[in-house]
């Protein structure tokens, strides 16, 4: 499994890291550590299975990324997290209404991120 990491943080990044890491099946984790480097690198990807997204980063943030993600072919139906520490009920519908499959919310535990790979992607 391609899981495509957009997270300025880099703490986040590692938590995300150290998880998958814990995971029965091969996984591969790319990441970026804003917007506009995640479009550079996806320009050069074409298989992804689910992507992680950080709404606030620097340069393009997390619903400006997504905006462009749903707007490549290639990457169309591939499920996009938001993770995001703003959970209210208004955001998390904007948040739907503008591309995302699913939120998870800051700070998440292991449990929390393995649950939403197995709802988004169905591991395990």
């Amino acid at each position: 499994m391609r899981i495509f990491l957009a997270e300025d943080n880099e703490d986040n990044y590692l938590v995300v890291k150290s998880n998958i890491k814990k995971l029965e099946m091969p996984c591969e984790l790319l990441w970026a550590k804003d917007g506009r480097i995640a479009i550079e690198m996806l320009g050069h990807e074409d298989k992804i299975d689910i992507f992680l997204v950080d709404i606030e980063m620097p340069n393009v943030g997390g619903v400006e990324l997504t905006g462009w993600i749903r707007s490549q072919e290639r990457f169309k139906y591939v499920p996009i997290v938001a993770i995001t520490a703003s959970v209210f009920a208004d955001m998390k519908k904007m948040y739907l209404d503008k591309g995302f499959d699913f939120i998870l919310e800051k700070p998440f535990s292991r449990k929390e991120l393995l649950n939403m790979l197995q709802r988004s992607v169905g591991v395990f």
